[in-house]
């Protein structure tokens, strides 16, 4: 058995990163009259030293009561500064557009 090819780890993030840009930038069908935020903590490797970063979940109940994750971004912590325009996986891009959240 063999190994996995540098083009084949390449080939298969880049379906992956087709993925995840469309499920970012679907349209969501709210409203949704529950919407959670929250974080949890992870170690990355930036610029050669670990850091922690805060993975950032928003997570909507519809009027079904379906829970659907709504968006989701990568910041420094978990402040509100890292939820604006400016964030990484901008929250409008994530389908946010019509819902009130």
């Amino acid at each position: 058995m063999g190994g996995v090819s540098k083009s084949q780890v390449s080939r298969l993030c880049a379906e992956i990163d087709e993925r995840v840009q469309a499920f970012l930038n679907r349209p969501l069908e709210g409203p949704y009259p529950y919407v959670w935020i929250d974080a949890t903590y992870l170690k990355v490797h930036r610029n050669g030293r670990v850091v922690s970063v805060a993975a950032i979940l928003a997570i909507g109940v519809n009027r079904q009561g379906r829970r659907e994750v709504l968006g989701l971004d990568v910041g420094p912590s978990e402040a509100a500064s890292c939820l604006g325009p400016s964030s990484s996986a901008s929250w409008s891009g994530a389908g946010s557009a019509g819902s009130s959240w």
